[in-house]
């Protein structure tokens, strides 16, 4: 191979590599602009969320935790004091589980069900877990 043709070849290949490094440039740049703009659009529907209903919201979601609260912490107290009962539903089954039916038990105390012990562990997750980000 004569110098000149591997002079044009390398040339070629470095113009190549250039332009393409310079258009990977140009569309990381393009794409890093897309995203602040896609940002900035994400911000503003969310301070307009905030000014819409912040208030209101604010209330409701501490409605909930204060009543998920007395629900896990006050009311088992309350309860333990008076002679009120729960009725619970089981469900039975008799001669080799060809006959269901249901049985209700009436217990003294309070129930606290599943779903509000999940919801306590997440209100608590998420206050001491916002805590830890300031």
């Amino acid at each position: 191979m004569t110098p000149e043709l591997l002079a044009m070849l390398g040339g070629g290949v470095s113009g190549f590599v250039f332009k393409f490094i310079a258009q990977q440039a140009q569309n990381q740049t393009r794409l890093f602009e897309q995203t602040i703009k896609k940002q900035e659009t994400a911000d503003a529907s969310a301070d307009a969320a905030d000014k819409r209903g912040g208030a209101g919201g604010a209330w409701i979601r501490r409605f909930i935790v204060v009543s998920t609260m007395f629900a896990v912490i006050a009311a088992p107290f309350i309860i333990a004091f008076t002679d009120l009962g729960v009725s619970i539903q089981s469900n039975t089954s008799s001669f080799f589980g060809l006959f269901k039916g249901t049985k209700w038990d009436t217990v003294t105390g309070y129930v606290i069900l599943p779903e509000v012990r999940q919801t306590a562990l997440a209100i608590v997750g998420f206050y001491f877990g916002s805590s830890q980000v300031k």
